[in-house]
């Protein structure tokens, strides 16, 4: 089972979304326990103030009483009307002298300053026991008030800051995910325009590279790699073009000399054999060395010639071949000229393999059909046989180099497997295509497509 390509893009955009939304989330769930915790503190604070503040203004009277004049914000803290707080003031021994909300004290004295909570009257209360000495004399300054009172402030703030910080990151985070999605986009343009060049090299084109300007430095190895490979496979096609060439041209001489000792031989039924064998041999020879012409032509020296006069030479050319198998050429054309920029060489190879093939290929007394038809991109020349056809998994095999059919219906055609791949390189040279399908009624319709 295959798997799916993987985009760079959409992987950066996930994870860093799902980052953006975890750290989010985090912040969401961190601040309110930090906001709390500071609040505590604050609250801690206050009421060691209030303690401090209540044993700085406590004496004793002339009579020995105890007595407290505190200032008046701070006694209105612990009056009876406001409900918050409480303060006792203890002995060391515990006994209650006085206080304010309570009657008894609100904690048991010890040696330091030390926090307690407890339930009062249906309040949870908060607070902290003070150890001061006044007027020799050591007390337990005890301050607690009910935090869950609908007068506090930092209770308030601290219940509204998750909403007050969602208000803040869903903006920032759709601030990021934005500039993100730029950011890649600007990543992915050199991206982009890579991929489309490494898209359009082109057989045809063999001296094409990537581009290495304006690349970024992360993929300028990668690029200059591939163009390092290029060369390479470029070299070695051409080594092997220059090869094919000349073992082509080095085997005409030795056919030339078969061919002679062929003429002298007296057994005219053993020459006549083995002179289907040496044409076999020259035939492969003359197709090697019309695709390595091929494949060292390039289109920039094409010229505009006239595709429908240039079919209807070429099957003039094979008429005599056509007559001798029983088989009749029809045209189906336009009748004005279909003017292509072409290598007019290379298309005539092509158009003669076609008609060549299908000729082969078609029955005594049917018909090979040539159409020519013309749209606004592109010419498309028809070639179609009422032979035994292409069976469609071999559809995609017949334009290799050197192919042939394991089993042959027709025993007249002795191909050596070139002649469909000049087809497919001549469609290349010109930036076109060639492809086969069964014919309406049976047999092959070959389509060699040509962009105008």
């Amino acid at each position: 089972m295959s798997r799916r390509p993987v985009s760079i893009t959409a992987g950066a955009t996930i994870a860093f979304v799902a980052a953006l939304a975890v750290a989010a989330a985090l912040l969401l769930a961190l601040l309110p326990m930090r906001n709390n915790a500071v609040i505590e503190r604050l609250e801690t604070r206050s009421l060691v103030a209030r303690a401090e503040m209540i044993a700085q203004h406590l004496q004793r009277d002339e009579a020995g009483n105890w007595r407290l004049d505190l200032p008046q914000d701070v006694a209105a803290a612990f009056s009876i009307v406001y409900g918050r707080a409480s303060y006792a003031i203890v002995t060391a021994e515990g006994e209650f002298l006085m206080g304010a909300g309570t009657s008894a004290p609100l904690a048991i004295p010890g040696p330091g300053l030390h926090g307690f909570t407890l339930e009062r009257n249906g309040r949870a209360l908060q607070g902290v026991a003070l150890p001061a000495t006044v007027e020799g004399r050591a007390l337990s300054i005890q301050v607690a008030e009910d935090l869950r009172h609908p007068d506090v402030l930092l209770d308030d703030a601290a219940e509204g800051l998750t909403q007050d910080v969602a208000r803040l990151v869903l903006p920032v985070f759709l601030a990021l995910s934005a500039i993100l999605l730029l950011a890649l986009r600007r990543v992915r343009r050199p991206l982009r325009m890579l991929a489309a060049r490494a898209e359009a090299l082109s057989p045809a084109r063999p001296g094409e590279r990537l581009p290495e300007e304006d690349v970024p430095v992360e993929l300028l190895p990668l690029v200059r790699r591939l163009n390092g490979l290029l060369e390479r496979v470029e070299a070695a096609q051409a080594e092997q073009r220059g090869f094919v060439a000349d073992a082509a041209h080095e085997l005409r001489t030795p056919l030339a000399v078969l061919q002679a000792h062929l003429d002298l031989l007296r057994d005219r039924e053993a020459a006549a054999a083995l002179g289907q064998d040496l044409w076999v041999l020259e035939r492969m020879v003359g197709q090697l060395l019309a695709i390595a012409e091929l494949d060292d032509l390039a289109l920039n020296t094409a010229v505009p010639i006239d595709l429908r006069a240039l079919v209807r030479d070429v099957a003039a050319l094979l008429r005599p071949l056509a007559e001798a198998r029983d088989v009749t050429i029809a045209f189906d054309m336009p009748q004005v000229p279909v003017m292509l920029p072409a290598q007019e060489e290379a298309l005539a190879q092509a158009l003669a393999n076609l008609l060549e093939n299908a000729i082969g290929h078609a029955p005594g007394g049917s018909t090979v059909g040539v159409a020519l038809r013309q749209d606004a991109t592109a010419c498309v020349l028809e070639v179609r046989d009422s032979g035994p056809g292409v069976p469609e998994h071999e559809r995609k095999l017949i334009f290799r180099r050197f192919w042939r059919a394991r089993r042959r219906q027709d025993s007249r055609r002795r191909g050596v497997g070139l002649g469909l791949a000049i087809v497919q390189r001549a469609a290349e040279i010109h930036g076109g295509a060639v492809a086969v399908e069964a014919a309406p009624g049976g047999g092959a319709l070959f389509s060699l497509r040509l962009p105008r």
